[in-house]
C-alpha cells in the first residue's frame, strides 16, 4: 500500500500542488495516509480505487483536477479533522494557519453567532468566506448570509477543500478570502457508528458525541441511498472555572495619566450585589463626594467600599480598578458556552436511464445554546428620603441632610433571579433536488434549492430600564402624598404610583444583596423576544465538456447560470421595539434580494513536452452578476500551470473577486449591544473625558445605499518534489489581496474617538452624551450612547507565505512521517480615514500573528497508529496602536505552543476494522498566553479565539463498522 501511495499518488503528482497539499495534511493532522483514505467499505482495494477518482479542484470544468489547475487548494480528509481536533471538523479547519480562528462556543459577545461556527480565510472576515457544499451554497444561519459549518452532516464528509485563492469568478460572490467546500461521500455504502466522549482534566467540558451513518444500493443497483444523523452535547465551561479568569488581569487607564494604559492583577469593575454609591448630589461638590464609598452588604448594612488599585476616579458609573470590592469583570460569561447540536440528512439518486440521473437529497439542523451575557448592572438615583434607605443607613440620611445632599448615584449588580441569559435556539431546513447527465463527452448538471433557517433567542432576566427607574424611586405613603391612590398611609410605594394609581410599579428595595421582593424583581426583569427567519432559494445548471484539439492537449469549457433569492425577517417583542430593555433590543426589519449570474471557463493547453516545459496550461474564467439592490459586476480570473520539470512545478493566478452588501449590512433595524467606552483622547489632544464607561449602549443600523466591494488577487507559488529524495514535498505561495470599498462598520468606540480628535467629525452625530456624574475636571459629559452603521469606507490589503513540507520514511518497526503547514502573513492594512493605518499583521487585537505553524510527528505500525502534534503561535505586538512606555507599560505577547496526540488501534470484528482511540488535547496543560481584550462586554485576559482556555482535555471513543 505505502509503495502505491508513494510511486502512484505522490509521484504523479509532481506536478500537482493539491495532490501533494492532501498527503501533507492527512499527515499534518494526524492519521497516517492508509488510514486517511480508507473508504467507506472499509476494504484496501475499495481504498485504492477511491485514490484513482479523487478529484480536488479549484475549478468548475469537469475533470480538471489538482495536476492541472493553477488555483492553490488544501484538501483535509475528515479523518484527519477529527483526529486533531473531534468535536467539530470546523475547530480542526481553524488549526490551519490560512484560517483566523474565531467564533463558536468559545467567544462570547453576547448573542451575536449564537455559538454557531463561522470560518475566516486569511483574516478578512467571516463574509468574504464562500463556505459551500459539494459546491453548492448552503442555507445561511442568518441575515448575514453566513454558513454555520457545524450544521454540515459531518458524518458524510469525505474532505475538504479548501481554495486560498480569489474564486469569484468560478464559485461566485463572497469568495474574496477564498472557498472552503465540504465534500460529501454520496457513495458511501455500509453501516457506520462513532460514539465519543470527552472532559478536561478540571472535570468541566463535558461532551458526548454520537454520528450513524448508512448507506445502500437499491433498485438493482440503479439507485442509492445515504442517510447520517449525528448528535453533540457540550455541557460547557463556567466564566469562573478557571485561575486565570479568576484572577482577571489586564490593562487599565492610569489614574495619573489618561492616555496611559498600565497592567491590573484584579480588574473589576465598580458593581457590587447590593450597591455602591458614587456620588451624592444637590450639595457642594465637596459634601457630595464626602459619601461616596458607602456600599451595602447583607441586608443592607452599610459599610466602605475598597477601592482597590489604580482607580480611574471615584465619582464615575463605568469605572474600573485593580481589586478591591468591584465585580470581576472577566467571569462574567462562560469560558466554553453549552451547546447541543443535532443534525440529519439523507440522499437518494436514481439512474432514469445510462445518460439522465436524478437526484434529491434534504437535511436538518438543530443548534442550541444557553449563553450568560454581561452581569446585570445598572445605575439608578436614590431621593434622601427614601423609606429603605431610612430602614438600613439612618445615619447616612442624618448626614446627608447636615450636607445638603439631597440625592446620590449608585451602582448595583441584581443577580437575585441569576444572570442575563440568551437561549439561542436555531433550526436549519435545506432540500435539492436536481438532474445531471451527459451527452457524448459534455456532462451537464441543473438543480434546485430550498433552504431556510429560524433563529429564536429569548433573553430571560433582562433588566427593563425603565422600570428599573420608577422602582427604585420609592417613598412612604403619607397623607400628604396619598391622593387617590387607595394605598395604605405608612406602605411603601413607587414615588410613580401617587400620581398613577394605575402604572403597576413595584418598588425595589436596592439596598444589599437579597433585599428586593419577588413582586419587585417580577417587575423590573423580563424575557425579550429576537427571532429572525432567512430564506434561501437557488436555481442552477452547468455544462462542460471539451471544445475541440490543440497540439498539447483539448480546450475544456465549462459554462452555467445561478439564480438566488434571499430575504429575512427579523421580529422582537414590543419592549424590545421600544428600547425597553439593557440589553438587545433588536429592531424590527424585512429585507431581500435576487442575484442572476453566468459564468464561463476554460482550460487551455498551451505546450506540452517542449525543452523548457513538460506542459504549460492556462485557466481563464469570467462570471456576470446582477444584484437587484446594486446593479451588475463582472468577475475575472487568469491563471498558468507551468511544469518546468519532473521536479518542480509554477503557478500563479490573477483575479478580480467581489463580496455584497448582506442583508443584515443593508436593512438591520437597529439591533443592540453593550461596550466598553475609553472617552480619549482627553485635553489636551482631544475633548474627551479621559474616562472609561462600562455597558454603553450600542445601536447598529443598515444602509441600503451600500455597494459591493471589489478585490484585486494575485497568487505566485511553487511544488517542488525532487526526484533525489524520494517522499520528500516542498510547495509555497505568495499571495496578495487588494479590497477596494471595503464594507466596514464605523461608530462605537470609534465614533468617540474620532469626534474627540475633532468636533467636526460626522461620527459625532453616531454619540450620544448625557448628565451622568463626571471628572469634574472634564469639559465634556459622559458617553451615554453610541450608534453603528456599515460603510463603503475603508480599503483593505493583505499578503502573507503559505507552506507546506513533508518527509516520510519506512522504518524496520513501522511508518514514520514529518510534516510542517506553516504560514507568514507580512501584510494586513485597513486603510480607513477614520483611523491611523496600521499593519495588523502581528497585531494582537485582531488575532492576526505574523507565523501560524502545525507541524506533527506521525507512527504507524500495523494496528496501532499514533501522532504527536505541535501547534505554533508566534508572537504578537498586543496593540500596534500603542507606543510602549507611552500609552501604555505592555505591549509585547509571547509565541505559544500546544502539544495535542492521539492513540489508536484497530481491531478485527464483524469482518472490519473497529477502531478504538484515546485523544489528548493541550498535553502539556498550558495555560492561556496574557493577551488582554478591554473592551466588550466581558474584558479577559486572553483572546478567546487564539489560545486554549480549557486546559489538558481527554476523549475517548470507538468508530465502528458494518
Amino acid at each position: 500500500m505505502r509503495s502505491r501511495l508513494s510511486h502512484t499518488y505522490l509521484g504523479s503528482g509532481v506536478s500537482s500542488w493539491l495532490t501533494g497539499s492532501a498527503f501533507v495534511l492527512c499527515q499534518l493532522l494526524g492519521v497516517g495516509m492508509a488510514q486517511a483514505q480508507v473508504s467507506s467499505t472499509g476494504t484496501a482495494a475499495a481504498t485504492e480505487d477511491a485514490l484513482e477518482e479523487i478529484v480536488v479542484t479549484g475549478s468548475r470544468i469537469a475533470g480538471a483536477s489538482t495536476y492541472t489547475s493553477p488555483t492553490p487548494v488544501t484538501s483535509i480528509d475528515a479523518v484527519d479533522l477529527l483526529a486533531a481536533a473531534p468535536s467539530t471538523l470546523a475547530e480542526g479547519l481553524k488549526q490551519l494557519p490560512s484560517i483566523v480562528p474565531g467564533g463558536g462556543p468559545t467567544v462570547g459577545g453576547g448573542t451575536g453567532n449564537s455559538s454557531a461556527n463561522f470560518l475566516n480565510l486569511r483574516g478578512l472576515g467571516n463574509g468574504r468566506t464562500l463556505t459551500l457544499l459539494d459546491g453548492r451554497r448552503f442555507a445561511p444561519s442568518g441575515p448575514t448570509g453566513n454558513v454555520d459549518s457545524n450544521l454540515i452532516p459531518q458524518g458524510l464528509v469525505q474532505r475538504v477543500d479548501v481554495v486560498t485563492g480569489g474564486a469569484s469568478a468560478a464559485y461566485g460572490s463572497d469568495a474574496v478570502g477564498g472557498v472552503i467546500n465540504f465534500v460529501l461521500d454520496k457513495k458511501f455504502t455500509g453501516l457506520k457508528g462513532d460514539v465519543a466522549y470527552g472532559m478536561a482534566q478540571e472535570g468541566d467540558n463535558k461532551e458526548a458525541k454520537l454520528s450513524v451513518t448508512f448507506g445502500t444500493d437499491y433498485l438493482g443497483g440503479r439507485a442509492h441511498f445515504i442517510a447520517s444523523g449525528e448528535y453533540y452535547d457540550n455541557k460547557g465551561v463556567a466564566g469562573d472555572a478557571r485561575d486565570f479568569r479568576t484572577t482577571a488581569r489586564n490593562q487599565l487607564v492610569s489614574p495619573a495619566n489618561a492616555n496611559l494604559l498600565v497592567g491590573a492583577a484584579d480588574i473589576r469593575s465598580r458593581y457590587t450585589t447590593g450597591g455602591v454609591i458614587l456620588v451624592g448630589a444637590g450639595g457642594t461638590t465637596a459634601n457630595n463626594q464626602l459619601i461616596s464609598g458607602t456600599m451595602f452588604g447583607p441586608g443592607g448594612v452599610p459599610q466602605a467600599y475598597d477601592y482597590g488599585l489604580l482607580t480611574t476616579n471615584r465619582f464615575v458609573a463605568g469605572g474600573f480598578q485593580d481589586g478591591g470590592s468591584g465585580f470581576r469583570v472577566s467571569t462574567g460569561q462562560e469560558i466554553v458556552r453549552p451547546l447541543e447540536r443535532k443534525t440529519l440528512f439523507a440522499r437518494t439518486d436514481f439512474a432514469l436511464n445510462d445518460n439522465l440521473n436524478l437526484f434529491v437529497e434534504g437535511s436538518y439542523g438543530e443548534s442550541l445554546t444557553d449563553g450568560e451575557n454581561s452581569p446585570t448592572t445598572h445605575t439608578v438615583t436614590i431621593r434622601r428620603a427614601n423609606p429603605y434607605l431610612a430602614q438600613v443607613a439612618p445615619a447616612l440620611v442624618t448626614q446627608m441632610t447636615t450636607l445638603g445632599v439631597t440625592t446620590f448615584t449608585m451602582n448595583r449588580l441584581t443577580l437575585e433571579r441569576g444572570p442575563t441569559v440568551s437561549h439561542a435556539g436555531s433550526e436549519n431546513l435545506r432540500g435539492l433536488v436536481g438532474l445531471d447527465g451527459n451527452f457524448g463527452e459534455w456532462t451537464w448538471e441543473a438543480s434546485y434549492q430550498w433552504g431556510s433557517n429560524d433563529l429564536l433567542i429569548p433573553v430571560t432576566n433582562n433588566l427593563i430600564t425603565a422600570n428599573m427607574s420608577l422602582a427604585a424611586d420609592a417613598m412612604t405613603v403619607t397623607a400628604a402624598n396619598v391622593g387617590t391612590s387607595g394605598l395604605a398611609i405608612g406602605s411603601i410605594a413607587c414615588s410613580s404610583t401617587l400620581t398613577n394609581p394605575t402604572n403597576g410599579c413595584v418598588p425595589f428595595n436596592v439596598f444589599g444583596a437579597g433585599s428586593p421582593t419577588q413582586a419587585a424583581l417580577d417587575y423590573v426583569m423580563g424575557t425579550s423576544d429576537y427571532r429572525n427567519y432567512t430564506v434561501q432559494q437557488v436555481v442552477d445548471a452547468s455544462i462542460s465538456g471539451d471544445l475541440f484539439d490543440l497540439p498539447a492537449g483539448s480546450v475544456a469549457l465549462a459554462t452555467g447560470a445561478e439564480w438566488r433569492k434571499l430575504k429575512s425577517t427579523t421580529t422582537a417583542d414590543a419592549r424590545s421595539y421600544a428600547s425597553a430593555y439593557r440589553l438587545v433590543n433588536t429592531q424590527p426589519f424585512f429585507g431581500e434580494y435576487s442575484i442572476k449570474e453566468a459564468f464561463l471557463e476554460t482550460q487551455i493547453p498551451v505546450l506540452k513536452d517542449v525543452p523548457f516545459a513538460r506542459s504549460l496550461d492556462a485557466n481563464l474564467a469570467a462570471r456576470l452578476t446582477n444584484y437587484s439592490t446594486s446593479g451588475s459586476v463582472t468577475t475575472w480570473k487568469a491563471g498558468l500551470s507551468w511544469q518546468i520539470h519532473d521536479d518542480l512545478r509554477l503557478r500563479a493566478t490573477r483575479s478580480r473577486d467581489i463580496r455584497a452588501p448582506n442583508l443584515n449590512e443593508l436593512f438591520a433595524g437597529g439591533s443592540q449591544n453593550n461596550l466598553v467606552i475609553s472617552d480619549t483622547p482627553a485635553p489636551p489632544t482631544g475633548s474627551g473625558t479621559g474616562l472609561s464607561y462600562s455597558a454603553v449602549p450600542n445601536k447598529t443600523f443598515g444602509n441600503i445605499a451600500l455597494q459591493p466591494e471589489v478585490a484585486a488577487t494575485t497568487v505566485v507559488g511553487f511544488v517542488y518534489q525532487p526526484s533525489w529524495l524520494e517522499d520528500f514535498s516542498l510547495a509555497a505561495d505568495y499571495y496578495l489581496i487588494d479590497i477596494d470599498d471595503s464594507i466596514a462598520n464605523a461608530g462605537g468606540q470609534v465614533a468617540v474617538t474620532q469626534c474627540n480628535l475633532s468636533a467636526s467629525s460626522p461620527l459625532c452625530a453616531f454619540v450620544t452624551r448625557g448628565p451622568t456624574a463626571i471628572n469634574p475636571t472634564a469639559a465634556a459629559t459622559a458617553v451615554t450612547e453610541t450608534r453603528t452603521s456599515p460603510v463603503n469606507l475603508n480599503s483593505q490589503r493583505t499578503t502573507g507565505v503559505d507552506l507546506e513540507a513533508s518527509y516520510r520514511m519506512s522504518l524496520e518497526s513501522g511508518d514514520l512521517s514529518v510534516r510542517l503547514l506553516g504560514g507568514y502573513v507580512f501584510e494586513n492594512f485597513t486603510d480607513s480615514p477614520l483611523a491611523v493605518t496600521v499593519n495588523n499583521a502581528g497585531n494582537g487585537t485582531v488575532s492576526l500573528p505574523h507565523v501560524r505553524g502545525t507541524l506533527s510527528l506521525n507512527y504507524s505500525r500495523g494496528p496501532l497508529t499514533t501522532f504527536l502534534q505541535t501547534r505554533y503561535i508566534g508572537g504578537m505586538t498586543w496593540d500596534k496602536t500603542k507606543v510602549l512606555g507611552v500609552t501604555t507599560d505592555f505591549n509585547e505577547v509571547p509565541s505559544a505552543a500546544y502539544f495535542d496526540g492521539q492513540v489508536s488501534y484497530k481491531v478485527q470484528m464483524f469482518g472490519e476494522d473497529q477502531q478504538v482511540f484515546l485523544n489528548v488535547q493541550n498535553i502539556l496543560d498550558k495555560q492561556p498566553v496574557y493577551d488582554p481584550t478591554t473592551g466588550g462586554a466581558t474584558p479577559v485576559p486572553t483572546d478567546t479565539g487564539l489560545y486554549d482556555q480549557v486546559g489538558r482535555m481527554f476523549r475517548v471513543g470507538v468508530k465502528l463498522r458494518f
